[in-house]
């Protein structure tokens, strides 16, 4: 059995981690020493050929600079004109001895030789090159070096003017001086001594030693008069302290190092059982997630086991990351999919509003074009209100703010009148259309939100024509019971498992039994892999290939929440290319109708003439469309209309003419909105009757405009026949 380290083998393992992490630091140290030595040599480097630049430069300069101050010289001038060798010899020829040149000449303006000196052990001949001569009418000075017969030679020359064109550029030249020194040993023995380094003076050709890492060194070419090569000087300076200490810190280094490695080697057998191991596994699990090695970590000693505890807890979070990440994706890809696809339902409908509505203006267009243009942008305002009608569902939908309101309904009226709306189209399509009710009389009648049975079963048919475009549609549905064993179908709807009331009406359940509709269709069918996916919201606008048809992917997500709100469930079953059959069903609660309630004939005699009288108008609307439209529905039952753009003028007009009858009130409005204006209407006015008016129709507008101080309310786009329901709710006709 394995047993737990004991505390004297942990602080043994501390030691040794102490002490690799000790190598570790030494080592870093070493190589940041080894890295600032390199620097420093670098830097030493670059100061050593600026010093030896500067040496040379200073070692050049002298010559040049004698050979300046000799070359703009009234008398020097004189004597080229009268060739006093005397005179020469004793003036120039002491340059020499003055500042230990080699040798001096002199050329004539036709660049003839007429005096030369030299020092002993140097023969005057060939030392200056004749081409240089003419190089020097071209420059007026000339530094350079020469290899002679005397060996290596620094020559320096100038053009020769008179004392006042000193910068001998103003004058023409009256003969050319040249000055040669050599470098012998003497000289390279004084640059060694001024520089601190060993000089060797190299051919062109020659190849430059290697020198080793802690050894400075600098190259200086030594040129010709064309700018050729003629020699090289190879300085370098060794850096003995470098070696010296470099040395001593790696053999520090190797010291320390073997000495942890032993001290390592001897603990390492006793750590590999529980060290090496789990670390392994640890690596083995970074690698595949095996779950079976997550649970030989778990059976490790010490805090191997808690970190395969925590491996185990972390492979179970990185699926459920995995499995968010591929929701959230799969969600963002389908509100891109949707937005894209809104932007075409609404533009679509957009675009025959406006078209036709331009093309209207054309000059004798005949009443049958005119009718058949006003019926596509009826169409077109239709389609696109339904699509705005869908938004506004499925928002209500997800914000939990869809309402349920139960009623009787008498779902074979229902079917009946769907069939008998959408029959024209369908043969319109060459197809036929049918349906089936399974219920007949009062079992017929249920106790449910008809509203939205209505809108469940005009979605799937609906879609039944949209994918369909040969063959037949049946729609209808059937009894489907679960109470017992023994009762039938046909029993169920005579006999009441049991009895309830509800919101005021008398219902009869009939135990589980709930009705399932179907609607099938032949048309182009449904993928496997896509039935599931069909009722999440946007997922027609997902359709990339040709099969994707107009809508915005809402429909079948509306109509999946508005069953599952009625106590159902949806599914499908399609082949693709065969068709596709949609099922759902809500519960069976039947209701017991009431006595019907007769109503008395009014005698004919007693029939009374009906008038209305006319009112006075105040309509609040700021879009001008919206107020032309209002202005010509209610013209015929006013006898004064006033206008006001924002709810500020709304507010005066109705302090100003408290005769007001009727106020149609936008309720988003500049400077004042329709809920602060009403507000304040209020304040002075209780029997104005104030009807709100707005584009938003979300859930709880209509409450927020009652409390107010609204009377009633009215969703853009209007039409024209609520909103007169609505006038004459509030004022009827009288009798006269």
């Amino acid at each position: 059995m394995e047993r737990n380290i004991g505390i004297y083998n942990r602080i043994l393992i501390m030691l040794c981690v102490t002490g690799s992490i000790l190598i570790l630091i030494l080592l870093m140290l070493y190589f940041i020493k080894d890295k600032q030595e390199k620097i420093m040599l670098d830097e030493s480097q670059v100061q050593f050929g600026k010093e030896v630049n500067s040496l040379l430069t200073l070692k050049t300069a002298t010559l040049r600079q004698v050979v300046f101050d000799y070359t703009f010289w009234d008398d020097f001038v004189d004597n080229l004109n009268t060739f006093d060798s005397t005179w020469y010899f004793n003036n120039i020829a002491t340059i020499l001895k003055s500042f230990r040149i080699d040798y001096a000449c002199v050329y004539d303006t036709n660049f003839k030789l007429i005096y030369e000196a030299s020092s002993d052990g140097v023969a005057p001949n060939g030392i200056i090159d004749a081409s240089a001569v003419f190089k020097l009418n071209e420059t007026r000075f000339l530094s350079f070096f020469q290899a002679t017969n005397n060996g290596l030679m620094e020559i320096s020359g100038a053009s020769v003017h008179n004392d006042t064109d000193q910068t001998h550029m103003l004058t023409k030249p009256h003969g050319y001086l040249f000055l040669a020194r050599r470098w012998d040993k003497d000289n390279i023995a004084e640059l060694v001594n001024l520089s601190g380094a060993e000089i060797r003076i190299l051919q062109p050709t020659d190849s430059i030693k290697s020198v080793d890492e802690h050894t400075i060194a600098v190259v200086h070419v030594l040129q010709g008069w064309k700018g050729e090569n003629i020699a090289k000087l190879h300085f370098y300076r060794n850096s003995y302290a470098y070696k010296l200490y470099h040395r001593m810190s790696l053999f520090i280094l190797f010291i320390i190092i073997f000495s942890f490695l032993a001290v390592f080697l001897i603990f390492h057998f006793s750590t590999r059982k529980w060290l090496n191991r789990p670390l392994k596994l640890v690596m083995s699990i970074l690698k595949s997630d095996d779950p079976v090695l997550i649970e030989k970590l778990k059976q490790s000693q010490g805090e191997f086991r808690n970190i395969g505890f925590l491996f185990s807890d972390y492979i179970n979070q990185k699926h459920e990351l995995k499995l968010a990440k591929d929701k959230a994706e799969e969600s963002d890809r389908l509100k891109s999919a949707f937005l894209a696809n809104m932007s075409h339902e609404i533009r679509t409908p957009m675009n025959g509003i406006l078209g036709f509505a331009e093309m209207l203006r054309e000059p004798g267009l005949t009443e049958e074009k005119q009718k058949r243009y006003v019926g596509i942008i009826e169409k077109s305002g239709t389609r696109l209100l339904n699509i705005i009608n869908d938004l506004i569902d499925i928002s209500k939908i997800e914000a939990g703010q869809m309402n349920v309101l139960h009623s009787d309904t008498n779902i074979n009226d229902q079917v009946e009148f769907i069939y008998t709306f959408f029959r024209p189209e369908v043969e319109r399509k060459g197809m036929t259309i049918s349906f089936k009710n399974g219920l007949t009389g009062k079992a017929a009648c249920i106790y449910t939100d008809r509203e939205k049975l209505y809108a469940i079963l005009t979605n799937l048919v609906k879609n039944a024509i949209k994918y369909s475009n040969e063959g037949s549609i049946e729609f209808g549905y059937s009894v489907e019971t679960h109470c017992n064993a023994s009762q039938t179908q046909n029993i169920l709807v005579e006999t009441h498992c049991n009895a309830s009331q509800t919101h005021g009406h008398t219902v009869e359940t009939h135990g589980n039994a709930s009705l399932q509709f179907y609607v099938k269709d032949t048309g182009i069918g449904i993928p496997t892999d896509r039935q599931e996916a069909i009722f999440e919201r946007f997922i027609q606008a997902d359709i990339e290939d040709s099969m994707a048809l107009q809508g915005a992917g809402l429909g079948l997500a509306i109509t999946k929440a508005y069953i599952e709100m009625l106590g159902g469930k949806i599914w499908v079953e399609s082949e693709e290319g065969k068709g596709s059959a949609f099922y759902f069903t809500i519960p069976y609660t039947h209701c017991v109708e009431k006595e019907p309630v007769i109503a008395k004939e009014i005698p004919a005699a007693a029939a009374k003439v009906e008038i209305r009288k006319k009112l006075k108008i105040l309509i609040a609307e700021d879009d001008e469309t919206s107020e032309i439209l209002i202005i010509t529905g209610v013209k015929k039952y006013s006898r004064e209309i006033i206008k006001v753009k924002n709810g500020i003028e709304a507010v005066e007009i109705c302090r100003n003419n408290p005769d007001i009858d009727l106020v149609l009130m936008d309720m988003q409005m500049p400077k004042m909105n329709g809920f602060d204006a009403t507000m304040q209407i209020r304040q002075f006015n209780k029997s104005v009757v104030i009807i709100a008016q707005t584009a938003y129709a979300l859930y709880g507008d209509k409450d927020k405009a009652l409390a107010a101080g609204c009377n009633d309310y009215i969703s853009k786009p209007i039409k024209m026949n609520e909103l007169l329901e609505l006038i004459d709710k509030y004022f009827p006709k009288e009798a006269s």
